[in-house]
C-alpha cells in the first residue's frame, strides 16, 4: 500500500517490489523513496542472500547510511572489516570505498539511506 497524504507518504515496505541489484548477485533493493518518487533523498530495504555481497563501491555525491535489520554482515569501509548485527549502522562518507558482505547462515535484511539520493 502507497498513499501520498497532504505532503506526506503511507506506505508497507513488504508490498513494494525488490529488484536484484546486478552485478551483485543475491542482493536485493525494493525503493521506497527517491528522488524518482518525489524526494531528495533515497531510502531502500535491501535483502543479501547467504554468501553474497555488494562489491566495494564509491558514490561522488552521496552518503550511505546502512541500518541493518536482521542476519549478520561484514560492513567493509577501505580496507577493512567491521562486524554488523541488529540494530546496528554504519555511515560512509562521500568519496569513501565502501561494502557488504552477509557473513551470516541466512538472510541479511538492512535499509540503506542515500542523501542525495544515487
Amino acid at each position: 500500500m502507497r498513499q501520498q497524504i497532504d505532503g506526506a507518504v503511507v506506505l508497507t515496505a513488504a508490498d513494494e517490489d525488490a529488484t536484484e541489484y546486478l552485478p551483485n548477485r543475491g542482493v536485493f533493493f525494493a525503493q521506497l523513496l527517491g528522488k524518482g518518487l518525489g524526494q531528495a533523498f533515497g531510502f531502500y530495504k535491501g535483502t543479501m542472500e547467504p554468501g553474497c555481497e555488494i562489491s566495494r563501491e564509491l558514490h561522488a555525491e552521496t552518503t550511505e547510511t546502512i541500518y541493518i535489520l536482521s542476519g549478520k554482515a561484514l560492513g567493509i569501509v577501505g580496507d577493512r572489516e567491521v562486524p554488523l548485527g541488529p540494530g546496528q549502522m554504519m555511515h560512509v562518507d562521500k568519496n569513501v570505498h565502501h561494502g557488504l558482505r552477509n557473513a551470516g547462515a541466512g538472510p541479511l535484511e538492512f535499509l540503506v539511506i542515500g542523501h542525495p539520493d544515487f
